[in-house]
Order: structure tokens, then sequence, then C-alpha cells
């Protein structure tokens, strides 16, 4: 097995990676004293990172406990690197084989590890592919963050059969109708999973303000 030494690693979403110009302070970073290093193909590269998938119990067992944090002599205990040589990117597992979390690199770390990856023989994974992901690469992590939070927002409103709260935040985006209220629900949905734009950075924060006690 090959692995990679002393490096940093920022795990955060399950399915975008979040690139290292966009971590901040608030973030659990992880000091790396040594995990593994898978050499991939750009093709498997791509369906892992736009789609969300299972590693199977094979190599779910041959990366176990191999990851080493220098944080009180820690194990992460599904972990790996991924590189095709273009790019690299931390992986972590659950018990069943899905990713919890990715993580990017710092870009001089990213630069050596595929300088040191090419070395490397080139492997096959093994895992399923169980759906796509619908990621949006031109937003920000900020935006992308607000974006779920609005939809988990109506999910809920929709649960509580909120009437009165979704008419509020329907009129703010499109203009008065008779619409029903399941009708109102899809439309908006739909408009921010496809639309994205500032007007939604306000919706956001007109949610955020109502769940602020005076």
């Amino acid at each position: 097995m090959n692995y990679i030494y002393d490096i940093l690693l920022n795990f955060i979403d399950s399915e975008r990676v979040i690139e290292f110009y966009e971590w901040n302070e608030f973030d659990c970073y992880e000091t790396i004293k040594r995990i593994p290093i898978y050499r991939i193909s750009s093709k498997q590269m791509q369906q892992i990172c736009e789609n969300k998938i299972i590693i199977d119990q094979k190599l779910l067992d041959e990366i176990k406990d191999k990851t080493h944090l220098y944080k009180h002599k820690k194990q992460l205990k599904y972990a790996m690197l991924i590189t095709d040589l273009n790019k690299a990117i931390g992986l972590e597992f659950d018990d069943y084989g899905n990713i919890i979390s990715k993580s990017s690199l710092l870009l001089d770390e990213e630069e050596d590890i595929i300088e040191s990856a090419r070395f490397i023989s080139e492997t096959s994974l093994n895992f399923k592919i169980v759906n796509k992901y619908n990621i949006n690469y031109y937003l920000t992590r900020e935006e992308d963050f607000k974006k779920k939070y609005l939809l988990k927002e109506l999910d809920y409103i929709n649960k509580e059969k909120n009437h009165e709260k979704l008419t509020y935040l329907y009129e703010e985006i499109f203009k008065k109708d008779n619409l029903s209220f399941e009708e109102k629900i899809s439309r908006l949905i739909e408009n921010i999973k496809n639309n994205y734009n500032e007007k939604h950075n306000e919706l956001y924060e007109i949610v955020r303000m109502t769940y602020i006690k005076k």
C-alpha cells in the first residue's frame, strides 16, 4: 500500500469538494500523519466527484485504520486520498462504504502529491454509483449553503402546511397569483434549484430573521 505523509485535510461536505480558498476558520482541520493513496483514472475521479457512490467491502477493509492523525495519536477509521494526476482529494467513509465527507488540499501539498503519485501504478476502484449529485459549481460555498438551507425550509413549510409563510416567501420572488399551495411550493423549489441568484440570497436572510428571537 502507498501512503502520503504530513498533510492538512479539511473534511467538510459529502457531495461537493470545497476548494482550499473557500476554507474558513470554523472548519475542523485534520493534520494527517499518514494516509493511503490510490492513483485512479480521470473517468473514475469524475464519477466520484459527480455522483454518490458506495465502495465495496474489500476496499473498505483495505483502508481500515490506515489513516493516522497527529492529534492525540488518533486514527480515521476509513479514509484515503485519490488522484488522477490532475487533482487530488481526500475521502472519508462510514462503515457501509458511503462517503461521509471530502477534502481538497492546499495547493502546494496537492502538487507534491501529484508528483509523487506519478510513480504509483494506476488502479481501478470498485464502487457502485447510487445517484448523480446536483451540484452547481458556479455557486460559492456560502451560496451553496444558503441554497440547501432554503430547500430544507421549504420542505419544512410543506410538511407543516404553513400557507402564510409560503405566500410571504413566494411573493418575494414571484408576483402575486392564484396558484395552489402545492404549485407555489413546486415553483419556488424549482426556481431555487435551477436559477439560484441574488434574490435567493435575500430570501435566505428573510428566513433567517424569522428565527431570530426579538
